[in-house]
């Protein structure tokens, strides 16, 4: 993992700069294990992720913490697979097992003996975390809290539209770390997974903090579908309406493995090791990790590495260089909305699917200044000098290395870094 000196220097909202021992740390905030609907042991994702460079790694299973006593059935064709490796990597008689009503159960390990058995002080750590998950009509909103250490519990089926169900989980995110006086990092999950969420309902969240621009998941369709927008453009039209007219900042954007599958020879889709976060802090503690990226202070990738993320708000240049591998080629994008912009749209009927389920759809914007791209340069190095009329700017990092696979043509898996906003008129 690159442990370079980080030079970064974010104005975003109550940022204030940290000194230059502050240090990058790889994550991923968004994975499964067999504690819900992933298909190994805890202990084994995170040997992966631990032996793969990272330097911590969230856990959020489905509307539960890895705490306490939990017995799980497994098909036969996952308890073969699981239980030989976990015990070929921990040794023979690892995994307990029982069997209740002649099925095989396996007793799963809770967050605090995974930790014993894995992290180590600057090196890697856990970081407690669940997926709120609920739906309702067909209809998935799935949000991730950060650093929480106590059940924050949703109903998986509700009658309330999805609107209140965000609202819900905010009301239960933001109660918790008031209460317990923890830095907690709340995102909302792949909006376009069943479609089930707009740009203009992430907007209207208060005390949002992220979204999820990349999920590397099945059928969460980051492109869109040719009718609805991509989850990046979701994300411009949501920071666009709140800086604009809401006042509220702006939701950064996250980059996740949404890990499922562990059972794989290659990077392929639902499995680990193809989107994460890059985040700079003062040290690798759960509080450090989620204060810095409560500030905005991380990148998300696909695959592309920076050696500078600054912003200058004297200046007001936003610069951005590559760590650049050999023979690969890359283009650096600044994208934003101009302050004048006009929030003029036309509503788009809702797309009622196969089962009859009517799925809600971003609103067609007519103003193109609406994250547009200010500047496109070849190179490995940009600095892009705001003009003053920029609402916010944020860099896409794009190359011509490989993807990692093909999946779909609603999902996209070429190597990328996205930066977060910053601009003329967050600072205000």
């Amino acid at each position: 993992m690159q442990k370079a000196i980080a030079v970064l220097s974010l104005l975003l909202g109550g940022f204030s700069c940290r000194g230059e021992e502050s240090q990058w740390y790889k994550g991923n905030t968004h994975t499964h294990t067999f504690w819900s609907d992933g298909d190994d042991f805890p202990e084994m994702v995170a040997d992966w992720y631990k032996n793969h460079g990272y330097d911590f790694l969230v856990l959020s299973d489905h509307n539960v913490l890895s705490q306490g006593e939990k017995w799980k059935a497994l098909r036969a064709d996952q308890a073969n697979v699981a239980i030989k490796k976990a015990e070929q990597r921990w040794g023979s008689g690892h995994v307990k097992t029982r069997i209740v009503d002649g099925a095989k159960e396996v007793k799963l390990l809770p967050l605090d003996q995974v930790r014993r058995l894995l992290e180590e002080p600057d090196k890697f750590i856990m970081i407690e975390g669940l997926e709120m998950t609920t739906s309702r009509g067909g209809l998935a909103v799935h949000s991730n809290p950060m650093n929480v250490s106590e059940l924050l519990p949703v109903e998986r089926e509700s009658e309330r539209n999805v609107e209140q169900e965000l609202n819900t989980h905010m009301h239960l995110v933001n109660e918790y770390s008031q209460v317990s006086g923890k830095p907690v990092f709340w995102q909302v999950n792949h909006p376009n997974f069943r479609f089930s969420v707009t740009g203009e309902q992430l907007a209207n969240v208060d005390f949002l903090e992220g979204v999820e621009i990349m999920n590397s998941s099945s059928n969460c369709f980051n492109l869109g579908d040719g009718t609805r927008p991509s989850v990046e453009g979701i994300w411009d039209i949501a920071n666009t309406i709140r800086l604009k007219s809401e006042g509220q900042p702006p939701i950064y954007g996250t980059a996740t493995d949404d890990t499922h599958d562990y059972h794989l020879e290659n990077p392929a889709v639902n499995g680990p090791g193809t989107a994460w976060v890059m985040v700079r802090a003062e040290s690798l503690t759960p509080n450090a990790i989620t204060r810095a990226m409560k500030e905005g202070d991380f990148y998300s990738s696909t695959g592309v590495l920076l050696k500078t993320m600054e912003f200058d708000p004297s200046r007001k240049t936003l610069t951005v260089e590559v760590d650049a591998e050999p023979g690969v080629h890359y283009k650096i994008e600044f994208k934003g909305s101009l302050s004048s912009v006009s929030l003029a749209h036309e509503p788009v009927a809702a797309i009622v699917d196969e089962k009859g389920v009517a799925h809600p759809v971003t609103a067609n914007y007519l103003d193109e200044s609406i994250g547009k791209t200010f500047k496109s340069k070849k190179g490995t190095r940009a600095t892009y000098r705001m003009k003053g009329d920029e609402l916010f700017v944020r860099a896409v990092v794009h190359c011509d290395g490989p993807p990692y696979f093909k999946y779909d043509d609603y999902s996209d898996f070429e190597k990328k870094a996205w930066t977060q906003p910053v601009g003329w008129k967050i600072d205000r």
